[in-house]
């Protein structure tokens, strides 16, 4: 395990990313709320997270395999490698992260074809900026621990 740059780390700073690119679409839907014709945006970026977390589950399982089977017989089981499992293990755990943002077509709420509602972006923002201000706290604490560790202070 690499005490300072865990995969939950890695993870955690790309949702805060997916988190701030949201907040920043929610701003100009609310911005552009009487702007006529405009379409509310969004961002997706949760089921990038998901990949990410199932690829990093999938590499955990590949090396307690491997790790298996060298205790059982380590000649043989370095000698069948695959290049490719080895690239893949080597993988960052980004991935060409990248927030999608997405253009809302729905039915416009207004007569100058402008589909934002403000209390819904509101409620988002909210809702936003909490799983954020969590998101940003855990791994404060996370960092606070792994010093805490590294002066010997435990």
């Amino acid at each position: 395990m690499d005490l300072i740059n865990n995969r939950t780390r890695d993870i955690a700073a790309l949702a805060l990313n997916g988190l701030y690119e949201r907040s920043r679409a929610i701003s100009a839907n609310t911005v552009n709320a009487t702007t006529p014709g405009y379409q509310r945006k969004d961002v997706a970026f949760e089921d990038q997270i998901q990949h990410m977390i199932e690829r990093e589950d999938l590499k955990e399982k590949i090396k307690a395999e491997n790790s298996r089977k060298i205790v059982e017989n380590p000649v043989e089981a370095l000698k069948k490698q695959d290049p490719a499992q080895i690239a893949f293990l080597r993988s960052p755990v980004n991935n060409n992260f990248s927030p999608e943002i997405l253009a809302d077509y729905s039915d416009p709420i207004s007569a100058d074809g402008n589909n934002v509602n403000l209390e819904a972006e509101m409620m988002d923002e909210a809702k936003t900026g909490t799983q954020y201000t969590i998101l940003a706290t855990l791994m404060s604490r996370s960092y606070q621990g792994l010093q805490s560790v590294i002066r010997g202070q435990l």
